[in-house]
């Protein structure tokens, strides 16, 4: 956790003081942490992920003001793998929008009781295996962005725009609207400074995760999309093998780090795979934490 807003990272000379969370059990992990604040308490979604049931789920935790974390608490867990809580606020209620790629399409998610109770209230893309949706107000329009499962994760970004969020989403003209594996994939929440719309993106040119840039949105419209890079948040302190995600409100920003710890439960599924010959894996030993 840090003190700032995530435009602070836009000054290549900021170097800010984190408070590292840890998370200590061995057979699961957290990532992908979305913040909010509600009647001045510190909420934390993100993905929980076991290598027992080797799928993921929502928890919630609160930080209070002494930087002490509640325990987790899951608030969505579905048959399949879930993960990215996306959290944004319409009209004084939040919603989420989970990684649902399994299930081959992106929804929306309604907190009925923040941060405990959610609901799927609509199915915003249909018959698209979406990764890291993540939606922002640009100009006119709403805009969801993500990358696609099936054609690659981490370097081809689609992007879809409607007039309200509960509106009919159309497919931009130029989808997909970026191919580069160095600053694709959404990696948490969109910001506006300075009268710009900023958007964290993931840097997986030298692996999954490995650090964030910032790119600095120039043209959004229904037929183009242009940026650039404008910074970067680059892996530090006790876990310096990455950073994943970034999320910010109310001048607190959450980022997740990475580092390599050797979990038993995985090594022997990992080893089970390789004495497999006709089953191959991108397989990594990490946690997010």
């Amino acid at each position: 956790m840090i003190r700032c807003p995530s435009s602070s990272f836009l000054n290549h000379d900021f170097r800010p003081a984190i408070k590292w969370f840890a998370f200590a059990d061995q057979e699961r992990f957290l990532a992908d942490p979305f913040v909010a604040v509600r009647d001045g308490r510190i909420y934390v979604l993100c993905e929980e992920f076991s290598y027992e049931s080797f799928k993921g789920r929502i928890v919630s935790c609160e930080v209070s003001q002494d930087y002490s974390v509640s325990l987790p608490e899951v608030v969505i867990d579905l048959p399949f793998h879930v993960s990215y809580p996306f959290l944004l606020m319409y009209d004084d209620d939040f919603y989420c929008v989970p990684e649902t790629f399994r299930a081959n399409e992106i929804s929306l998610y309604k907190a009925d009781d923040f941060p405990r109770s959610w609901r799927k209230v609509r199915t915003l893309v249909k018959g698209f295996a979406g990764v890291d949706g993540t939606i922002f107000k640009y100009d006119r329009y709403w805009w969801l962005i993500c990358t696609d499962r099936r054609t690659g994760a981490n370097d081809k970004l689609y992007a879809w725009y409607a007039d309200d969020l509960f509106g009919s989403w159309r497919s931009h003209r130029g989808n997909p609207v970026k191919v580069d594996e160095r600053s694709t994939r959404p990696a948490g929440t969109p910001f506006e400074y300075e009268g710009e719309v900023f958007r964290p993106s993931q840097d997986c040119s030298k692996g999954y995760g490995r650090r964030v840039i910032i790119n600095r949105i120039t043209k959004l419209t229904p037929s183009e999309f242009r940026e650039e890079a404008a910074g970067v948040i680059s892996p530090e302190g006790p876990y310096a093998e990455g950073v994943h995600t970034v999320s910010s409100t109310d001048n607190i920003t959450l980022v997740d780090g990475k580092r390599f710890k050797f979990v038993g439960s995985e090594f022997k599924r990992l080893l089970k795979r390789r004495l497999m010959p006709t089953r191959t894996s991108e397989d990594q030993f990490y946690l997010w934490l």
